[in-house]
């Protein structure tokens, strides 16, 4: 049921939330950040409106209802220095274009839309996804930032990590890996898991296959005994 939103209780019923805001002219979807009380305003971010516009953060004035609705994971203010990279992670931030990112984060104060992260079991947060604005916050010197924090186990979380970086062999893919990324995550992943568990992570099998392939065939060529062994 949607709510009258010029009440000073709203900012801690909403604020973290997913929420769809309703005004004269559009419907807003997108996470509550704050109620400016004395403004009746609320601030969102990472917004979406009926017309299909994506707007990123904005400030919307005089609503006339808000109402919370389902969303994949609480969003939390966690501090930067608490919350470190995937261990799979490859991405370098020393281009121009992050540059100008981290310069305009630093201006903002805030980044136009939540990385999500998942808690560790020594209290620190790793992160799942959107590593480069992690890092543009982090270099902007921005003490805390929200985040979405989603419930992911050791195997869950290398699976999403996968799925959103490793492209499907022969394509390009804007915001994946390419050759020098995917083998430094898949050389990482094996550390941590098994050449048959890794199968089961559908884009990653081809490459895991041709890593397979290429050792079988330098440990033929060396005369090693037992080549075609798996883990």
């Amino acid at each position: 049921m949607a709510k009258d939103p010029f009440y000073y209780q709203l900012d801690q019923d909403y604020r973290g939330t997913r929420v769809r805001v309703h005004t004269a002219d559009f419907t807003y979807e997108g996470w509550c950040r704050m109620f400016h009380y004395d403004q009746h305003a609320v601030l969102l971010y990472d917004v979406e409106r009926d017309d299909a516009e994506e707007v990123g953060p904005v400030t919307i004035s005089e609503p006339e209802t808000i109402e919370r609705i389902e969303a994949g994971g609480p969003i939390r203010e966690i501090r930067v220095d608490a919350i470190r990279p995937s261990p799979y992670n490859a991405r370098e931030y020393d281009d121009p274009d992050h540059k100008t990112f981290v310069k305009q984060t630093r201006e903002r104060g805030h980044l136009l839309t939540f990385p999500a992260v998942r808690p560790l079991s020594d209290g620190e947060y790793e992160t799942v996804g959107g590593h480069k604005r992690m890092e543009a916050a982090r270099r902007a010197g921005l003490d805390d930032l929200p985040v979405r924090v989603l419930d992911l186990d050791d195997w869950e979380a290398a699976r999403r990590f996968v799925d959103e970086h490793i492209p499907v062999q022969g394509a390009s893919e804007r915001n994946m890996y390419g050759q020098e990324g995917i083998d430094h995550a898949l050389a990482q992943l094996r550390e941590k898991w098994s050449d048959k568990r890794l199968r089961e992570l559908t884009p990653l099998k081809p490459y895991l296959e041709e890593k397979l392939a290429s050792t079988r065939h330098e440990a033929v060529r060396q005369g090693y005994a037992g080549s075609h062994a798996l883990r």
